[in-house]
């Protein structure tokens, strides 16, 4: 008869070979190490700023780590950007990876065609084979479109679920960086409302005072003629109070445009109509770049400049008609014109107190673009600037 003690003993195991055992907890390590690493790298993606550069950079180094892990040559991968709106395609490669002229054409109009799509129906073409590439969409953002080019072969290796694993940790990294993108505009949006909140309630006021008690002061020391020594100091006065209030009044409307999160062609439209309605100057919108993408910082500088010109032609140009241009030069530079056909500006005749031409040449050195002011035919001024928009 058997004893209580073997119906409670616990049943024996199959015991693993010392040398499996190992071998399991060697991948297990592996495996915990490569999750480590793909969760190192997303918590680099998230810290990318808005340009997503360095992006490249940090995919090549966990390429390398990946490689040393594996004990293997890096596999020949490349990192795409593709920019759907200014057509331009960026692929970023390691050196020993040689693509053809060929082959590079062929990667460039595939992927960017398929960026050009909505995002619901790019994700329908999560995957494409391209020559003996096989391209993955990794991401499909406002602005940009990334890809991973892996060589077909790679992807037939035995660590290639890895690469999976990789890409899914690439997509949660770039997710990430959207959110954080998102706030970051949430608050600098919600900062704009404020000041512009702030400049309309109090400043604005305050200025729009002294403008109107500078200017009959300046009216009074006109027709009194006691005070003949003093007009030019309290028509300086006026002037730049004057222009202080118009520099303060365009700023709240260009805040405003800013967080009531137009683009750039909404915005410029709405500020032409803006002015159109306040003047008796027929203005002429002709804007040949309609999906044009620039940055907050350039779009801001840009409707400051537009502004400034549009100002200058109903204050001082006695001009009847005023065109606005916007298109890509052969060389792919955004070029904008604002011509009227007034009197024409004489630079060499400036007042002291008109200083909003160097205004307007500093806020197009903040962002990178050339402005001139030529003469226009056969009539009138043209203001011309140049921009690198990408």
């Amino acid at each position: 008869m058997k004893s209580w003690a073997h119906w409670f003993a616990k049943p024996e195991l199959p015991t693993q070979h010392p040398s499996k055992q190992i071998e399991a907890l060697q991948h297990q390590l592996f495996i915990s190490k490569f999750e480590l690493m793909c969760t190192q790298l997303e918590l680099k993606l998230a810290r990318l700023d808005a340009e997503l550069s360095g992006l490249p950079e940090h995919l090549f180094e966990l390429e390398q780590q990946m490689a040393s892990m594996l004990e293997v040559p890096a596999t020949q991968i490349a990192c795409v950007l593709c920019y759907p709106f200014s057509q331009e395609c960026f692929i970023y490669h390691s050196y020993r990876q040689q693509l053809s002229r060929t082959e590079l054409k062929a990667i460039q109009h595939n992927l960017l065609n398929h960026a050009a799509y909505s995002g619901a129906d790019l994700e329908s073409v999560s995957e494409l084979n391209l020559l003996s590439y096989q391209a993955r969409l990794l991401f499909t953002g406002q602005d940009v479109v990334v890809w991973r080019l892996y060589e077909t072969q790679a992807l037939k290796e035995k660590h290639h679920h890895l690469y999976q694993l990789l890409d899914q940790a690439l997509q949660r990294g770039l997710q990430t960086w959207v959110e954080q993108q998102q706030k970051i505009r949430t608050t600098l949006l919600q900062e704009r409302r404020e000041v512009a909140a702030e400049l309309h309630d109090s400043i604005a006021q305050i200025l729009g005072f002294l403008r109107l008690k500078s200017a009959q002061l300046n009216q009074q020391c006109k027709q009194q003629p006691q005070y003949a020594e003093l007009r030019s100091t309290t028509e300086e006065l006026a002037n730049y109070t004057h222009y202080a209030y118009q520099q303060t009044r365009e700023l709240i409307t260009a805040s405003r445009l800013a967080y009531q999160e137009l683009d750039f062609a909404s915005a410029l439209k709405k500020v032409v109509v803006e002015f159109e309605h306040h003047s008796g100057v027929s203005f002429e919108l002709d804007n040949r770049v309609p999906q044009l993408k620039v940055s907050a910082k350039q779009s801001v500088q840009l409707l400051y400049i537009i502004r400034e010109s549009l100002s200058n032609v109903v204050r001082h140009s006695h001009a009847s008609i005023a065109k606005i241009r916007l298109e890509h030069l052969a060389s792919g530079t955004l070029q904008m014109s604002v011509e009227d056909n007034g009197r024409g500006l004489d630079l060499s005749q400036k007042r002291n107190d008109s200083f909003g031409l160097e205004i307007m040449h500093e806020r197009a050195e903040r962002i990178g673009a050339e402005l001139c002011f030529k003469a226009n035919q056969p009539q009138g001024t043209c203001v011309i600037l140049k921009l690198n928009a990408h």
